[in-house]
């Protein structure tokens, strides 16, 4: 049982900008470490649709169409995320929601549209972003 535990300690998330002191510190990080995350993503969107579009009309349609449905989905959830949370934390809870949502569809772009299923390399490397957004 202590092994288990040991494995989930060692593979929980760094907390973001834990140099932040105050709430308008804090909110300042993490949106830096939201617009990080933002142009990593877009980066890997934009290879990701150059394949799409490399299928045809349809799989770039259905590629841009998801993409949009994405971000309003985002869009809701962190905007629930916000409504949830009271107080001051709450500016903080919505940005670490976008940051979170964006290195995970990050992720999913790059196994779903940038490799390949042999040993093929993949078009980008593989997303890694620390807590604070940068590579």
């Amino acid at each position: 049982m202590s092994l288990l535990l040991l494995a989930l300690a060692l593979t929980a998330p760094t907390p973001r900008c834990v140099d932040a002191k105050t709430t308008v510190e804090m909110e300042t990080c993490l949106a830096r470490t939201s617009n990080a995350a933002e142009v990593e993503m877009n980066r890997y969107l934009v290879a990701a649709r150059k394949r799409a579009t490399a299928d045809g009309v349809t799989v770039a349609k259905a590629f841009d169409e998801a993409q949009g449905r994405w971000i309003a989905w985002r869009r809701g959830e962190c905007d629930a995320v916000y409504a949830h949370w009271g107080g001051t934390i709450r500016g903080a809870m919505l940005l670490n929601c976008r940051i979170d949502l964006t290195q995970a569809r990050t992720q999913w772009l790059w196994k779903t549209w940038l490799t390949y299923p042999d040993s093929t390399p993949p078009i980008l490397p593989e997303p890694k972003l620390s807590a604070d957004g940068t590579s």
